[in-house]
């Protein structure tokens, strides 16, 4: 996981991954038939990982929507030096390898689709509480926030600053998720 992050799927070499998991080329290949198929497989492991960070530690009994911002700072705050967690490699293995096969845009598109439900979720617990705007479905919003959180960090590696994540995570719960902010027609 680590060398994908740090170089690419296509600079990060066999001999790389062989070295850094300390196994034979015929040990690798007892449990995977290509580079390819690792690589599917380590996006499996990124998003389990992901998913069960997201799921963590909330109160579906207090104001939901304040702790999912605080959850969502706390990992800008936290996570400087590396990558964050929720999504970073999912972006940087979208860009380069995401339409190269039908295995790794799957193994993507799974990927993105179960945080996609979690967050959904979160939207939803949210509109139920009254804290977040009901004229757009919680699905929507579920997009907003993934889409948002997915763009910002392609601009914080970008730009070598978490000021678009932290700027995306004050326009999302500022002005754009707030009940208040519901449109009327």
């Amino acid at each position: 996981m680590e060398l994908f992050d740090r170089n690419g799927y296509h600079g990060t070499g066999l001999k790389e991954i062989l070295d850094a998991c300390q196994v034979s080329r015929g040990s690798f290949y007892n449990f995977f038939g290509s580079k390819e198929e690792f690589a599917v497989e380590i996006i499996r492991h990124y998003q389990d990982l992901g998913f069960a960070h997201w799921t963590l530690q909330l109160d579906p009994h207090g104001d939901y929507a304040a702790q999912l911002r605080r959850q969502i700072e706390a990992e800008i705050d936290q996570d400087q030096e590396h990558c964050f967690r929720m999504g970073s490699l999912l972006v940087n293995l979208s860009g380069e390898i995401g339409s190269a096969s039908d295995a790794f845009r799957g193994a993507i598109a799974a990927a993105t689709e179960r945080m996609l439900e979690a967050i959904e979720t979160d939207m939803r617990i949210c509109q139920q509480q009254g804290t977040v705007r009901r004229d757009l479905s919680a699905r929507a919003l579920a997009e907003l926030i993934w889409n948002s959180w997915q763009g910002a960090l392609l601009r914080r590696q970008i730009e070598g600053s978490a000021e678009p994540l932290r700027t995306m995570v004050r326009l999302l719960w500022d002005q754009l998720l707030p009940a208040t902010q519901a449109r009327t027609p």
